[in-house]
């Protein structure tokens, strides 16, 4: 039995990331040692290191967008049977955009996910956060973090806040490789370098040298106050 009291869960979404950007968020799951659940947007040949990794469990991230811009040639059923076939050990799903609804949960559950994580409900002392089963028996795990998110508010980054106030609720966070490889503070860090996202030479240049905050900071500080204050770190599958 999980004691969401004291358990961190990580999540990440890929959302195509090139190669050396995503292995360095690898590289960052090693060192910590914790366990991460992966949103997978696309094929890549690092998908077989994750999954000889104990520490990382795999789940799909269907995009949707298209389909609301009317630019797609597909629908919703063929995208997220498309995503499936790259990792069909997934039970887990966050659509990009957590664009979600009554036909895409039915088929998330027809293609055997059972967790679901396309809600966010930003941090908020005194709010706790929970699962609950959607009518159709899929888990519903709400997550409170989102690193693309917290660049574009004000408030200065406080994982104590996140960590040690949030009651008996769920601590869910989700992180993104290309923001933990900018170290990203704020959303300019990333659309400076938006062009050059499969340039890995030329991302470096826009990476926030900032030692005491941004996304990466932010990540190494989230595992240092949860360890430091007697927390487990768990997989979002294990709900």
């Amino acid at each position: 039995m999980i004691d969401l009291s004291k358990t961190i869960f990580i999540t990440m979404d890929l959302d195509w990331a090139c190669d050396e950007v995503i292995e360095d968020s690898l590289n960052l799951i090693d060192d910590a040692g914790i366990p991460v659940t992966i949103f997978v947007t696309h094929q890549t040949s690092l998908l077989e290191r994750m999954r000889k990794n104990s520490l990382i469990r795999l789940g799909i991230h269907p995009n949707f967008n298209p389909l609301l811009n009317n630019q797609g040639d597909k629908d919703y059923l063929t995208v997220i049977r498309e995503i499936k076939s790259l990792v069909p050990e997934a039970v887990s799903a966050r659509s990009h955009g957590l664009v979600n609804s009554t036909g895409i949960l039915q088929a998330f559950q027809d293609a055997g996910i059972t967790h679901d994580l396309n809600l966010f409900i930003p941090f908020s002392p005194g709010v706790n956060l929970k699962p609950f089963r959607h009518f159709n028996g899929m888990l519903r795990l709400p997550y409170f973090f989102e690193d693309d998110v917290q660049c574009q508010l004000e408030k200065r980054w406080k994982s104590e806040e996140h960590i040690l106030q949030s009651g008996d609720g769920l601590r869910i966070f989700n992180f993104h490789p290309i923001h933990l490889f900018l170290n990203s503070e704020k959303l300019d860090n990333y659309n400076n370098a938006k062009p050059f996202m499969q340039d890995f030479q030329a991302l470096k240049q826009f990476v926030n040298p900032d030692p005491a905050r941004g996304t990466r900071v932010f990540w190494n500080h989230i595992i240092r106050v949860a360890k430091a204050n007697g927390f487990d770190f768990a997989h979002v599958e294990d709900l």
